[in-house]
C-alpha cells in the first residue's frame, strides 16, 4: 500500500477528527521514555524499537535492544523523558562535568536536560553549570548511582 503525505488545515483536521479518524503523528528521534512500572528509560529510534539506557535497578539490562517494546505512545506504560539533543543527554543521566580549568578533576553527578546543568549534590534541579558534561556509560552502575537516581527530584 503507498502512503501519502496530506497538509491539511485546522478546520479539516477537526471535520476528520468528528469522523473518528486521526492522523499519525510525527516523530522526532531519538525519543526517551520511562517504564511506569519499573523506571527503565529506552532510547528509541523508531515506534517500537530502541535501546535500554537506564535500568532502573540492578538487573543489568542497559544497552538491551529490541524491535518489539510497547509502542511509545501508549501513556498509560511510558512516561516522557526531557532529551537534550544539542548534549546528547537525557534527564537524570549519570554523567562527569567539568570546567575548561579543571585539568586534573572531574565531578560525577546526574545531567538535568530541563535546565541544561547538573542536580545539586542534594539532587535538586538546578545545581552547578559546567562547561563540560560527559555521559558516563556502563552496562552495569554502581549501586549507589541507582539509589541516588531514585532520589532525584522530577
Amino acid at each position: 500500500m503507498k502512503k501519502y503525505t496530506v497538509k491539511l488545515t485546522k478546520e479539516q483536521l477537526q471535520q476528520l477528527g468528528k469522523l473518528g479518524i486521526k492522523p499519525e503523528p510525527k516523530f522526532s528521534y531519538p525519543l526517551f521514555k520511562q517504564w511506569k512500572n519499573d523506571g527503565e528509560i529506552v532510547k528509541f529510534t523508531s515506534m517500537s524499537k530502541g535501546v535500554t539506557v537506564w535500568d532502573g535497578d540492578i538487573r543489568n539490562k542497559v544497552g538491551r535492544t529490541s524491535s518489539n517494546f510497547v509502542h511509545h505512545t501508549d501513556n498509560n506504560k511510558w512516561k516522557d523523558v526531557v532529551y537534550d539533543s544539542e548534549r546528547d543527554l537525557w534527564d537524570g543521566q549519570p554523567v562527569e562535568c567539568w570546567d575548561i580549568t579543571d585539568t586534573h578533576r572531574r565531578y560525577i553527578g546526574f545531567y538535568d536536560a530541563k535546565n541544561k546543568c547538573s542536580f545539586n549534590y542534594a539532587g535538586k534541579r538546578t545545581g552547578l553549570a559546567y562547561d563540560n558534561y560527559k555521559a558516563l556509560l556502563s552496562n552495569k552502575y554502581d549501586e549507589w548511582i541507582i539509589e541516588a537516581y531514585k532520589t532525584l527530584e522530577k
